[in-house]
């Protein structure tokens, strides 16, 4: 996947990102299904049903990723608040009570018709991604030894790290939990959710850490931490463990944590680390593969209807430009209804000026709008492009189509790109045979280029 940056109110921009290290760990054992150990016995009992529940307000970009994954693994995930108003607070701080509230009203809902042994999974949406089905999440989740409910571990004790000290002690990598996703038995988990009562602004994940660190709980409700990812990995804090493999016999890509040897099934972008799932998210779930290519791609082709969106059109002529006048015949011969076009004209060579002005007094009238921007009006490129964006917002358009005089048009360009179901488009000019390109695989932190594992492959169009 890919880093989700808001551009303008309109559209989102997806960017690139991957860390790849190397760091030794320490494996962990599980329960067979043939075990005579007691512990491990009572993890094959047979469940009738597994819920699979996350929440959601917003149906964002990362939510559609989420919900795809889902229906690649064929998980039927329960949407919980999807029509209710975000009361939790800014998720890049504490907060997230409100996630505890809408869970247990649904499990207390459950409770009323299902079996207690009923399994119960909940991840968040935002930054999840499903790398596998429900079997098999459940059948790992059974091979943990005493354990009734599993939370995800991270590196990172979080919100409180004064906490960390009351943690059992252990020597594993990722030491603290996260409720970012856990699984468990009904009974368990109603425990958990209904211990004591708790305002939508409390953080959520304070609240699972202060009853798993209650050593009375935490044993009398046999909760347990996934500190190896044998299930769910968390991202922030193990970049350097997690390596994305593509290259393999396999047909599609995975990835695996190279310092505990396990290939995670739930994967999660939590705090800093959504630029490396957002990176993920272009190759997992079955998004890319050697043989076929983009299949996200072809998933996300559309059909352009008879009910066409509304396209601002901005036209750059930044520096003189041979054959003109080729260029703005195909940019009036585009196979595209005018009267769903806001035209916006920009000229800022004096020397095409009449040329230009000749060519919108003849067709601007054919236009939903037209406006121009003549060189006298001694206007930065940057704030033209600004005033593009800034008209398109407050025009009702649903799409901005950025375009300058150096290029060169085909009739389809507009209902191709609208096609391809992406809120952005860009193109990606390389030096044949070169490293160059104008692509940014990634970027830093502090917003600036930086290469990316598969910049090269990209460029060369290995990946594509």
């Amino acid at each position: 996947m890919v880093f989700n940056r808001q551009c303008f109110a309109l559209k989102c921009c997806w960017v690139l990102a991957m860390l790849i290290a190397l760091r030794q760990g320490k494996s962990q054992e599980f329960c067979k299904k043939d075990s005579q150990d007691e512990n491990c016995k009572e993890q094959f009992v047979y469940s009738k049903g597994v819920k699979v529940l996350t929440v959601a307000t917003d149906e964002n970009h990362g939510f559609e990723r989420f919900m795809r994954s889902a229906k690649i693994y064929g998980i039927d995930v329960e949407v919980l608040g999807k029509t209710a108003v975000w009361a939790g607070g800014d998720m890049n701080f504490p907060g997230g009570g409100q996630k505890i509230n809408l869970l247990k009203e649904k499990l207390n809902e459950i409770a009323e018709t299902s079996s207690p042994e009923t399994i119960v999974l909940f991840t968040d949406s935002y930054d999840v991604l499903f790398l596998a089905g429900v079997e098999e999440i459940v059948k790992r989740f059974q091979a943990f030894p005493n354990t009734r409910v599993l939370f995800s571990a991270e590196q990172f004790c979080w919100p409180d790290a004064k906490l960390a000290g009351l943690y059992p002690k252990i020597e594993v990598s990722s030491p603290y939990l996260n409720s970012g996703g856990f699984i468990g038995y009904l009974t368990q988990l109603q425990a958990i959710l209904n211990f004591k009562t708790v305002s939508d602004k409390e953080d959520d994940q304070l609240y699972y850490t202060k009853i798993y660190l209650d050593k009375s709980l935490r044993e009398t409700l046999k909760i347990s931490l996934d500190h190896n990812s044998a299930i769910f990995q968390n991202l922030n804090g193990a970049l350097s463990d997690v390596q994305l493999k593509t290259n393999t016999t396999e047909t599609y890509p995975y990835i695996e944590n190279v310092v505990t040897k396990q290939r995670p099934l739930i994967v999660h972008g939590n705090g800093p680390s959504k630029l490396t799932l957002n990176h993920f998210g272009n190759y997992l779930a079955k998004a890319w593969s050697a043989a076929e290519g983009c299949t996200l791609c072809n998933e996300k082709r559309v059909i352009l209807k008879d009910d066409l969106p509304t396209v601002m059109v901005a036209v750059f002529i930044e520096q003189a430009t041979p054959f003109l006048k080729e260029f703005l015949e195909q940019v009036l011969t585009t196979d595209y209804p005018k009267e769903k076009i806001h035209l916006l004209l920009r000229n800022n060579v004096e020397y095409h000026e009449t040329e230009v002005d000749e060519f919108f007094q003849t067709h601007s009238k054919y236009y939903a709008t037209a406006k121009r921007i003549k060189p006298d009006d001694f206007i930065a490129e940057s704030e033209a492009r600004n005033i593009a964006k800034d008209r398109c917002v407050n025009s009702a358009c649903d799409y901005l189509f950025s375009i300058d005089s150096l290029s060169r048009l085909e009739a389809n360009t507009l209902r191709y790109l609208l096609s391809s179901g992406y809120d952005v488009v860009a193109p990606m000019l390389v030096r044949p045979g070169h490293a160059w390109s104008n692509f940014w695989g990634a970027i830093n932190s502090a917003g600036f280029y930086a290469r990316s594992a598969d910049y090269m492959d990209i460029v060369y169009r290995v990946v594509k």
